[in-house]
């Protein structure tokens, strides 16, 4: 009669501890059990520090170039932000988009980090508005009878920023009639157009650009201006206007838009209350109000997943599929699966995983489904404080952080608790390396030594008198591996193993039922038996 354990598996704490699978733990704490044996998870490493006076929560890391160079950018604890870089190929100006700390936000690399800190250091509200008021128009003093050929003309007014960000046109102006100066046409054929003033908020505006449509046609190009410019004198030929106005619907984003997200085709999706936003593709300044979704409920977070984009709501999960933002079709997935928390979406690559007041829901194609159903009661799942969690694709585990600890799931398996927590964390998809915040230092996961980890078997029932056992062997990669032999709760042996060779056992426990083994240590584990005589043991 022996017991021999390998190919060690996580915690199904759902399970009643004698009905776990052979290899499933009790307690799997602090172990990496990806290549079956008990592998000890490292500890956290330095990186580096933030400034402490602004409690951070949310970490971004700005690299510039390939060099690993780069600035870090954080937020305090009251705000949930996500940030994007530019969808704009070659941008010059290396611009970076966030939402989560109130307007949505831009900053280009020479305003972000200027200074010493912390970053980013200015920015400026993104989008660009239109001109609160129409541009007014009137004709010269000595305008002569108009000819024939005048045309009526109204004018609208757009503003452009310093980097060529051009928002929607004003109102249009009043009609009025207007002719080209040439040649035998009248005098006073030009229009006096008065133009709005500059906006309020920090928008970074330096020119207006003014249009003009003649008798029903589309609005051109007439001329640019600065932004200080009151007037301007409209003699422009009609066969010299410029292009076509681009900007109609280039509306600002809602002030209260956050969840910034990037998706193919150079589109970005953000989300307001119960409402779902895109941008003008490669324009990110530009959110139509047209390319809006609205759900039945108020939107938790979003997520680009294979699938298309993972809608997380207050009340049933959906799915957004499309390739241009005007043609975006919904899907509601039949799932009562509210999310509680923004933080905990993750996209997983084929599927979205995020946390639910059940458990861990997977949403993949058309389902969504509770994965952690066989793993966690809700019970057990709520005494994890989902609402606090905030998770992180990891060597393709989920891996979730709550106020208290973590753990690294993967459906299918079993779930692994570690004695690490963190504030916020950010994962750099160049360097492969996940970042987090305990406090206000920047450690890195995994970075550090090796844990001691704990790992407990199932209650193995051996009928009372069958279970002599005298004898024991630990094979590892390290020593010493401290091992804990458990009959009916109490111990029996707590042995420092030293080699891969035999150990003895007390005598005395043969007519006891329940056997629990119990290692624990820093080094790789990847087998242990008990047996009732040396020649059982492999």
């Amino acid at each position: 009669m022996k017991i021999a354990l390998a190919n060690f598996q996580g915690e199904i704490p759902i399970m009643d501890a004698r009905l776990l699978p052979e290899s499933a733990a009790q307690v799997a704490r602090n172990v990496d059990l990806r290549s079956g044996t008990l592998r000890p998870r490292r500890g956290v490493g330095a990186a580096d520090t933030l400034p402490a006076t602004i409690n951070p929560a949310n970490l971004y890391r700005y690299n510039v170039g390939n060099d690993g160079e780069g600035f870090w950018f954080s937020w305090g604890a009251e705000y949930d932000v996500d940030v994007v870089r530019s969808p704009i190929a070659d941008d010059a100006y290396a611009r970076v988009y966030w939402t989560g700390q109130g307007t949505p936000k831009m900053s280009t690399f020479q305003i972000a980090t200027s200074g010493t800190g912390p970053y980013p250091s200015d920015w400026y509200e993104l989008g660009i508005p239109a001109p609160e008021s129409a541009p007014s128009v009137s004709e010269p003093a000595d305008r002569e009878d108009p000819p024939d050929t005048a045309l009526e003309t109204a004018y609208v007014v757009t503003f452009v920023s310093e980097y060529g960000e051009e928002g929607p046109p004003s109102d249009p102006s009043a009609l009025v009639l207007r002719w080209d100066d040439v040649e035998g046409a009248p005098a006073g054929g030009a229009v006096e157009v008065t133009l709005p003033g500059a906006p309020s908020g920090n928008h970074r505006i330096t020119k207006k650009r003014i249009y003009r449509v003649e008798s029903g046609g589309t609005y051109q190009n007439v001329a640019e201006v600065s932004l200080a410019t009151a007037s301007f004198t409209d003699n422009e030929l009609s066969e010299s206007l410029g292009l076509a106005l681009p900007s109609l619907y280039y509306d600002p984003p809602n002030p209260a838009m956050q969840g910034l997200t990037q998706l193919p085709n150079g589109v970005l999706a953000g989300f307001f209350e119960n409402t779902l936003c895109f941008s003008e593709p490669y324009l990110p300044h530009a959110w139509p109000v047209g390319y809006q979704l609205a759900f039945q409920h108020n939107i938790v977070g979003i997520a680009a997943i294979s699938a298309g984009l993972l809608v997380v709501t207050e009340g049933k999960p959906w799915i957004v599929t499309g390739h241009t933002p005007e043609a975006m079709a919904q899907m509601e997935l039949d799932a009562n699966q509210p999310g509680v928390s923004s933080r905990s979406i993750v996209d997983m690559g084929a599927y979205g995983l995020y946390a639910g007041h059940d458990g861990l829901i997977a949403v993949g194609g058309s389902e969504a489904q509770v994965v952690t159903r066989k793993v966690l009661t809700r019970e057990q799942w709520q005494a994890l404080k989902p609402e606090t969690i905030h998770a992180y694709r990891y060597d393709g585990k989920y891996l979730a952080f709550y106020d208290g600890g973590c753990f690294t799931f993967t459906p299918g398996e079993g779930i692994e608790f570690h004695d690490v927590t963190a504030d916020g964390g950010y994962y750099d998809l160049l360097e492969d390396t996940l970042y987090l915040i305990q406090g206000s230092n920047i450690v890195t996961w995994e970075g550090g030594p090796a844990m001691s980890y704990t790992w407990r078997s199932k209650i193995h029932e051996i009928p009372p008198g069958a279970a002599g056992f005298t004898c024991a062997k630990v094979i590892a990669y390290g020593y010493p591996i401290t091992m804990r032999l458990y009959a009916d709760g109490m111990p029996v042996i707590e042995h420092d193993v030293q080699s891969a060779g035999m150990f003895r056992l007390p005598a005395g426990y043969s007519l006891l039922r329940d056997w629990e083994i119990e290692l624990e240590g820093s080094h790789e584990t990847a087998s242990v038996q008990v047996a009732t005589s040396p020649g059982e043991l492999i």
